[in-house]
C-alpha cells in the first residue's frame, strides 16, 4: 500500500486538540510544525482524516521540501516533483502561495514560477505541449517560511470547516472547526444538559449534537480527492460507510440553543435540520435575562457578542454581567465562554478557573473556563467510536 507524507493543519491555538484527535484515530509519530501535524499515511488515512477530524482545516500531501532564496531555486525545486505521477493530463491546476519572513515574498510571482515548473515537467514527461485544464481541480500550495519551501497538494478542496449544512450565516459566524475546539476543551457530554444561550446561527449547539450522536464532520460533503481520476475513491466509500455505521442517532439529548433574535433562531433550526439534528436540540427565542435551569450537572458553551461586530462594548459587558448572575445560580454547571474582551472576568464577576488563548477570524480571544464544583467526568473522546 502506497505511503504519503501528510500534513494536517488547524487554527492557531487548536494544535494540541488536533493532535489529540489524530492520536484518537490511531496516528503516531506526529511531528508538530507551524500549526500543523506531519506524519506518514495511506490513501485510506487521507480519506479518514478528511471524514472524521473535527478541528482540522485541511489535509495535504507533502510533495517536496527545499530551500530557495531566488526564483531559479524555486523553479528547480518545484520541477523536481514527479508531477506526471501526481496530476492527470487534463488537471485544472490552481497554485496558491504563502510567504513568511522569506526572501521571496511576491506571491503572484511565486505562483507563476511554480505553475511554469509544473507545466514544463508535464510537457517533458508526457510529450504534450498544450494542457486544456478541463478536468478535476488540483490545488497546489507553495508555502515559504524563512526561505524553506513546502510544496503540498490539497486533498480537501473547500475548507473542512464547511460541513455542508450551513448555507446562511448570522452577522458574526463562528467557524465549525473552532466551535468543535471549544466543545472538545469543555466537559460537555451527550448524557448531561447542554446550553448555548447566545446561539446565533447555531454552530456550537449543532456541532455539539453531531459530536454527541457521533455524526462524522465530513459525512455530508465531498472532498477534492474524490474527483481525481488517479486516486482510488474506494477509500472515500469505506470512510463514509464507517461513518454511517457508527452514528448513534438514537441517543436522547437534553440540548438547548437560545437567542434573543427570532431570525437567528429560525436560521439555527434551518441549519440543524440540514445537519440532521433538529429533533435533538430545543430552540428558544429567549433573552439572557430569562435564562435559568432547574437541572444539574450541565455545561454552557457559548460565543457571546463582545462589542466588536455586534453591539457596542458597554452593551456586551452588560450582557456578561447578567450571564454571571445567572451562572451564579448554577453551582454544579460548568461554563465555557469565548470572548475577545480582556475585561470579561470583571464583567462576569468571577475569575476563570482557566484561560486559553484562541483566534476567531484572526482576532485574539480567550476561552474562559469555569468548571463544575465537583468535576470528575472524563472528557468525551468522540473519535474512538469510529475505530
Amino acid at each position: 500500500m502506497d505511503k504519503f507524507n501528510l500534513s494536517v493543519n488547524c487554527a492557531f491555538g487548536v494544535e494540541n486538540i488536533l493532535g489529540r484527535e489524530l492520536a484518537e484515530l490511531g496516528f503516531s509519530n506526529l511531528k508538530a510544525e507551524n500549526g500543523s501535524f506531519c506524519f506518514e499515511g495511506t490513501a485510506q488515512d487521507i480519506s479518514d482524516c478528511n471524514m472524521f477530524l473535527r478541528t482540522a482545516e485541511r489535509v495535504y500531501i507533502v510533495l517536496a521540501k527545499f530551500t530557495a532564496d531566488n526564483f531559479d531555486a524555486l523553479f528547480d525545486g518545484v520541477f523536481s516533483v514527479p508531477w506526471q505521477d501526481v496530476l492527470t493530463c487534463d488537471a485544472k491546476i490552481i497554485v496558491n502561495a504563502k510567504s513568511v519572513k522569506s526572501t521571496l515574498y511576491a506571491l503572484s510571482s511565486i505562483q507563476s514560477i511554480a505553475k511554469k515548473a509544473i507545466i514544463k515537467k508535464l510537457t517533458e514527461k508526457t510529450g504534450k505541449s498544450i494542457f486544456l485544464e478541463t478536468g478535476a481541480v488540483y490545488g497546489v500550495e507553495v508555502n515559504i517560511t524563512k526561505d524553506v519551501v513546502s510544496v503540498v497538494l490539497d486533498t480537501s478542496g473547500v475548507g473542512l470547516h464547511k460541513r455542508g449544512y450551513r448555507d446562511y450565516v448570522s452577522q458574526a459566524p463562528l467557524k465549525e472547526t473552532l466551535a468543535c475546539a471549544l466543545l472538545l476543551l469543555s466537559d460537555f457530554s451527550f448524557d448531561a444538559p447542554f446550553c448555548d444561550p447566545f446561539c446565533g446561527s447555531g454552530t456550537i449547539a449543532i456541532e455539539a449534537a453531531r459530536i454527541a450522536l457521533n455524526i462524522a464532520s465530513g459525512v455530508d460533503r465531498q472532498f477534492a480527492y474524490t474527483s481525481w481520476k488517479n486516486f482510488d475513491n474506494r477509500v472515500y466509500l469505506t470512510a463514509k460507510e464507517k461513518a454511517l455505521q457508527c452514528q448513534k442517532t438514537d441517543r436522547k439529548l437534553d440540548f438547548v440553543a437560545s437567542d434573543i433574535d427570532e431570525k437567528a433562531i429560525k436560521l439555527c433550526y434551518r441549519h440543524a435540520l440540514r445537519a440532521g439534528v433538529s429533533s435533538k436540540i430545543r430552540f428558544e427565542q429567549k433573552d439572557i435575562k430569562d435564562f435559568s435551569s432547574a437541572k444539574s450537572g450541565g455545561t454552557i458553551v457559548t460565543n457571546p457578542p463582545y462589542g466588536q461586530r455586534l453591539l457596542d462594548l458597554t452593551q456586551a459587558q452588560d450582557l456578561m454581567k447578567i450571564l454571571g448572575q445567572k451562572y451564579a445560580l448554577l453551582s454544579d454547571w460548568s461554563l465555557f465562554v469565548l470572548s475577545a474582551d480582556m475585561d470579561f472576568e470583571k464583567s462576569l464577576g468571577k475569575r476563570a478557573d482557566k484561560k486559553r488563548k484562541l483566534f476567531n477570524a484572526q482576532k485574539q480571544c480567550n476561552l474562559y473556563q469555569y468548571f463544575k464544583q465537583s468535576n470528575n467526568k472524563k472528557r468525551f473522546t468522540h473519535l474512538k467510536e469510529f475505530l
